[in-house]
């Protein structure tokens, strides 16, 4: 009789216990499954804000698109039925890279509903996750693209690359060409070839120079020519003695300054329809968020620049949109070497971004200088560096030349 009552008991007991254990079980399930959704928003955070990094890096005009477009790739799409908000920041807006241009913040909020969990907390719930992530450094002020170019130094010129170094794509025995008295003073020296340092010529340091390296990748690669038509701002436009303001536009066989002229572009893409981008005559030209396209309607006879001695040429390129910080954006279906952008001895000259002719010459006589709140970017199909003083203190828009890539630190 005893035996039946202590089983009876047990089932008693185990009868009410069943359920809180069954309870206990799924609300356990729920946090598991809690934290490994708070796991995924993590990682997609990270993704999404490596991602917003690196195309802020490459100058990419919409890299909250980019971040975006990784998020949702990733399950957590923005406004979607679920209520998925993906908020993309630059600068973040928080931590210790707020008001940092150079950095991206990517918070990642999902709604979620657990049934047992809003037992012991009544109130609406969302899972979280925020990153942030840096641009890497650029290791080159100035980058020479394609197998078949090359830089040549020669006359005593030197070129003083601060903070930087040089890139060299040709892959010739004289890729480089440094001779004559030249000097090149950068922290690395790239070439995908070889060089050829004499007569006088030298790297320094020594150690800087190093030859049979990889290439190093166009960062405006994925820039596309801006769309035009027409001559809307004129045909062989010219400005001599006086005060001149213009307006971006198309002007068609080129826009000259000369005589002591000086003009202020205001900001916006400037397209030269063949003929040439000419200051000459003492001019003075002043530009802040401008960049300069030279290019051809017909697809021949593309525009060149020709910045002559005794002026004065002080651009800026824009931080964002799709030219962000390229100053001068040469055609890329002109022909390898068959346009000449040449920036002469003696021309007082202050270039914020990029001079990007990627498959044309360019000619950088003595003379061209920048101060040490500014940057300058050399990149072309071949190039003649007659002397130069430039660094990378770059602002945003301005796509770094190699180095190191985006990381997160938050």
């Amino acid at each position: 009789m005893n035996e039946h009552r202590e089983r009876g008991s047990v089932a008693l007991m185990i009868g009410l216990a069943l359920p809180v254990l069954i309870a206990m079980i799924a609300l356990g399930t729920e946090i598991t499954f809690l934290l490994f959704k708070q796991r995924q928003l993590q990682a997609a955070a990270d993704a999404s804000a490596l991602g917003g990094a690196t195309a802020l890096q490459s100058g990419h005009p919409a890299l909250a698109v980019e971040a975006r477009g990784i998020a949702g790739y990733l399950g957590f799409v923005d406004g979607a039925a679920d209520g998925t908000t993906v908020v993309v920041n630059n600068p973040p807006t928080s931590g210790p890279q707020q008001g940092s241009s150079g950095a991206v913040e990517v918070i990642i909020t999902q709604p979620q509903a657990p049934v047992l969990v809003q037992v012991l907390y009544s109130g609406s719930f969302s899972a979280a996750a925020r990153a942030v992530a840096v641009t890497g450094t650029g290791s080159y002020c100035a980058l020479q693209l394609g197998a078949s170019g090359n830089v040549s130094m020669s006359n005593g010129a030197v070129a003083n690359f601060t903070q930087c170094g040089l890139a060299v794509d040709g892959t010739a025995s004289t890729a480089l060409t440094v001779i004559g008295g030249a000097e090149v003073n950068a922290q690395s020296v790239s070439v995908a070839g070889t060089a050829s340092i004499n007569n006088g010529g030298s790297i320094n340091p020594a150690s800087a120079l190093k030859t049979s390296q990889p290439n190093v990748v166009d960062p405006y690669a994925a820039v596309a020519l801006p769309a035009f038509s027409g001559c809307g701002q004129g045909n062989s436009k010219s400005y001599g003695y006086g005060t001149w303001t213009l307006t971006q536009g198309v002007y068609c066989n080129g826009l000259s300054f000369n005589n002591g002229a000086v003009a202020t572009l205001t900001a916006g893409v400037y397209f030269i329809d063949r003929g040439t981008f000419d200051v000459g005559g003492g001019a003075t030209v002043t530009g802040t968020n401008v960049t300069i396209v030279l290019t051809s309607s017909t697809g021949s006879g593309y525009a060149n620049a020709e910045i002559d001695n005794g002026t004065t040429v002080t651009l800026s390129a824009p931080t964002t949109g799709a030219t962000a910080g390229l100053v001068f954006f040469g055609d890329r279906r002109s022909s390898a070497g068959s346009v000449t952008t040449v920036v002469a001895g003696g021309a007082s000259l202050n270039i914020t971004g990029a001079v990007y002719l990627p498959t044309q010459t360019l000619n950088w006589n003595n003379g061209a200088s920048n101060t040490a709140s500014t940057c300058t970017e050399l990149i072309a199909g071949t190039i003649t560096l007659g002397g130069a003083n430039l660094q990378i203190n770059c602002p945003s828009g301005v796509a770094a030349i190699g180095g190191t890539n985006s990381s997160l630190v938050e």
